[in-house]
């Protein structure tokens, strides 16, 4: 469960990351791919400290696969809002949306099943 605590706290920082890119990568004025990167990175951050200081196996689990799945949507996200033209959105959210994914799915995969609390 250490190990699924880690990965939750790294999900988090990515996600600090994502409200924080679209100021520190300069495409701020995009508006779509800017409220994208803040509303799913504060709850990335959110979800993910949850899940790292969750005592519940079950919450930490259904979290880490949440936050999996914004990966996902990180991922589709400048497609379905068409911002696939501002590049360094496009490449950030890819590459955080990939790696929020792995790392959801591999926290929730690591907490054991028959655990209730970690």
């Amino acid at each position: 469960m250490k190990t699924a605590k880690s990965l939750n706290w790294w999900i988090a920082i990515f996600g600090v990351w994502e409200v924080l890119a679209p100021f520190i990568l300069g495409y701020s004025a995009a508006k779509a791919a800017m409220w994208d990167a803040i509303i799913i990175g504060l709850a990335l951050a959110v979800l993910g400290a949850w899940a790292a200081v969750s005592k519940d196996a079950s919450t930490m689990k259904t979290l880490s696969w949440v936050n999996a799945l914004l990966g996902v949507w990180l991922i589709i996200a400048p497609f379905l809002l068409s911002y696939t033209g501002t590049g360094t959105a496009l490449w950030n959210d890819i590459i955080i949306g990939i790696v929020e994914l792995v790392l959801g799915a591999w926290a929730a995969s690591v907490v054991s099943k028959g655990s209730q609390s970690v």
